[in-house]
């Protein structure tokens, strides 16, 4: 059954990572209302197709990780913000998302032990994320790992489902 809903979701994933690409535009991503699964799904897959423009820093810190994620693109820099608003939103409030992949599963298995501090900067967000709980720290640093990949690989790497650390 696993398997099913992890083809499920690659399937799905395509389909929407194709129509993003067919659209090819930055600004006004999605006629969905903000905050809805949609909308989020298509300012993901937009970054994913303008992956080329996101700089991305990750420094671990034993809790968790401190990020940097920018674009000199100030549509891309616009959706980067907005991205990260909406997952701190989601994981705040349960609203799961790519339940396929195993590494969101775990990550929002361990939402309640999971803190997100934003700073928004004129490029994109500053991100501290940290946990008091030793294995969601780990967690929340393998995540960082996972979306430094989505940043450098794109759509590529969105069809992947990753694994998270052994527990």
């Amino acid at each position: 059954m696993r398997r099913t809903i992890a083809t499920i979701g690659i399937v799905a994933a395509s389909l929407a990572l194709a129509s993003c690409a067919s659209s090819n535009r930055v600004a006004g991503v999605s006629d969905a209302e903000p905050g809805s699964l949609a909308y989020d799904r298509d300012v993901f897959q937009t970054l994913l197709g303008n992956h080329e423009l996101i700089k991305r820093e990750v420094h671990e810190i034993p809790d968790g990780v401190e990020t940097t994620t920018e674009s000199d693109n100030s549509d891309v820099a616009k959706l980067l913000r907005d991205h990260a608003h909406a997952m701190k939103a989601r994981i705040e409030s349960d609203r799961r998302i790519r339940q396929w992949d195993p590494m969101f599963v775990t990550v929002f298995n361990y939402a309640s032990k999971i803190r997100m501090e934003i700073i928004d900067t004129p490029k994109g967000v500053r991100v501290r994320e940290t946990s008091t709980d030793a294995y969601a720290a780990r967690v929340i640093q393998a995540h960082a790992k996972m979306v430094s990949a989505f940043a450098a690989n794109g759509s590529e790497e969105a069809l992947r489902a990753h694994e998270p650390p052994q527990e």
